[in-house]
C-alpha cells in the first residue's frame, strides 16, 4: 500500500466525473473507505472492466467471417472489409485467400475460383458487376411477387348506382326504309 499523496487525492476527486453509465454504477456501489490511492482506483477499475475492452483481430478471425446464407454480397463485402481494415499485419494476397475462402457458393465465388483476381482492385471491381446482377434479381423478384399477387386478387368494385336524371328516349332516326321480303 501506498501512502495517499495530495495528488491522489486530486485524481480521486475528479476520476467520478469522467464516468458514466456502466462505469459511474460501478464506482457509486464502491463502499466508503475502501480506496486509499489512486494507483489502488485505477487498478480496480481496470480489472473490472478488462473484458469490455475491444480484442484485436488477427488473421485467424478472418476466417471465421462467413458469408451467411441468404446475405447480399455488398453486406458480406462490407462487412469482411470493415475487419480486414482493423487487423494489423495484412498484405493483399492474405486477404484475397481470406475473402475467397469465406465466400457462399455461388456465381461470384464461381468466378472467383475460376479466375482468381489479381489485386483487390480487381476482386471489388469483379464483386461490381455481381452485386449489381443481386440487386436486380431482387427487384425483380420482389416486382413479379407484387405484380402476381395484385393481379391474383384484383379488389372487386361494387357497381355505383346512377343517379342521373333520364329523359325518355327518343327513336334515333324519323324516316325508315321498308323492308320488302320476297
Amino acid at each position: 500500500m501506498s501512502p495517499c499523496t495530495s495528488q491522489d487525492a486530486v485524481f480521486c476527486k475528479a476520476f467520478p466525473t469522467t464516468l458514466k453509465g456502466p462505469a459511474l454504477e460501478w464506482f457509486t456501489t464502491l463502499p466508503p473507505y475502501s480506496i486509499d490511492s489512486f494507483n489502488a482506483l485505477s487498478h480496480m477499475f481496470s480489472t473490472h472492466f478488462a473484458g469490455s475492452r475491444p480484442h484485436q483481430t488477427t488473421t485467424i478471425s478472418l476466417l471465421g467471417i462467413r458469408q451467411e446464407q441468404g446475405e447480399p454480397l455488398r453486406a458480406f463485402i462490407d462487412r469482411f472489409s470493415k475487419v480486414a481494415l482493423r487487423t494489423p499485419h495484412l498484405n493483399h494476397e492474405m486477404i484475397l485467400q481470406c475473402m475467397t475462402l469465406t465466400l457462399q457458393s455461388g456465381p461470384f465465388a464461381n468466378n472467383v475460383y475460376l479466375y482468381p483476381p489479381a489485386s483487390m482492385h480487381e476482386l471489388k471491381l469483379r464483386a461490381t458487376d455481381y452485386v449489381r446482377m443481386e440487386e436486380m434479381q431482387t427487384l425483380h423478384t420482389k416486382f413479379c411477387n407484387d405484380y402476381a399477387a395484385t393481379s391474383a386478387n384484383p379488389t372487386p368494385q361494387a357497381p355505383r348506382p346512377d343517379t342521373r336524371p333520364r329523359e325518355p328516349r327518343q327513336p334515333r332516326f324519323t324516316r325508315y326504309a321498308p323492308v320488302i321480303v320476297a
